[in-house]
């Protein structure tokens, strides 16, 4: 018999500077749970905008780092503080709609097997935001990486973004904005990797949760919104650092044992090229900007 509260869903809610999304975000919970309790865990990364204090007030337990620890880190000290069955993910720049998490709960309780399982998401103009991606072959990451900014249609890109699924379907990974795991799942596999500080991270623990014999699935029935980049828009440079420093952690992890280890120094030569550029063009949009 499990420890866990079967009927409660615990929100791990990681904020750094995010008061401005937090407004729109808190709201939504309460009938996105529905039937289900909810209990919110929030944990500070030294924001500067009472972001802590706003979600206090909501209610939730809160945890405030006195540095920013990472989003890994954030997410491991939050679900280690929680009882319930069922552990949801979701980044403060997100809407919840009402029942969403709760229809997940539902999918997910299908088979015991599910570990992880993710919604639809759309941004907030309603446009399709890509999730239920497959993990990248070396041809197809070399090719989005290289044309996903100048070319977003082509072949690699759409191949990497995977073909949209009209049923709930096991994928490779899904968008870490909202990813609703079985407890005992995360817990099989340690939680969140926290060499990657950010980025990457909903893509390691997927892999990790395979490895294990754990399933991955999109619910497509259940929709969620997203605003892209609420938590990186104040530190543009970073994000391109991290970025691609995790996606070479990835490269490695995913690749190990694998032939395809080999070419480690040419995908890091990539990236670094692939960063440098992404670097100039930031500084040249905050200089417009």
């Amino acid at each position: 018999m499990s420890s866990h509260d079967e009927k409660s869903v615990d929100l791990i809610l990681v904020t750094y500077n995010s008061a401005e999304d937090l407004e729109r975000f808190l709201p939504t919970l309460q009938t996105a749970v529905e039937p289900l309790t909810l209990a919110v865990i929030a944990v500070d990364n030294a924001s500067v905008d009472g972001s802590a204090d706003i979600v206090e007030a909501h209610g939730a337990t809160v945890i405030r780092n006195s540095d920013n620890l990472g989003l890994t880190r954030a997410l491991n000290q939050g679900a280690a503080l929680g009882n319930g069955d069922w552990i949801l993910v979701a980044n403060p720049d997100t809407v919840l709609s009402p029942g969403a998490i709760g229809a997940l709960v539902e999918s997910a309780r299908s088979d015991d097997r599910i570990g992880l399982i993710g919604p639809r998401v759309s941004r907030l103009d309603g446009s399709a935001y890509p999730t239920g991606r497959r993990f990248p072959s070396i041809g197809i990451g070399i090719a989005h990486a290289m044309l996903g900014s100048v070319w977003p249609e082509n072949p690699a890109t759409r191949a990497y973004f995977g073909h949209p699924v009209t049923s709930v379907s096991d994928v490779d990974w899904i968008s870490g904005c909202c990813m609703l795991f079985r407890r005992t799942a995360f817990e099989d596999v340690a939680g969140y990797d926290q060499r990657y500080f950010m980025y990457f991270e909903e893509t390691k623990i997927a892999l990790d949760l395979h490895r294990a014999g754990w399933r991955v699935v999109l619910d497509p029935t259940v929709e969620i919104r997203h605003r892209e980049g609420g938590s990186t828009r104040h530190a543009p440079f970073r994000k391109v650092r991290n970025h691609h420093r995790s996606a070479l952690r990835f490269y490695i992890d995913y690749n190990r044992g694998r032939p395809w280890i080999v070419l480690t120094p040419v995908v890091a030569a990539g990236l670094v090229l692939r960063g440098a550029v992404s670097v100039l063009r930031t500084a040249i949009a905050r200089r417009r900007d």
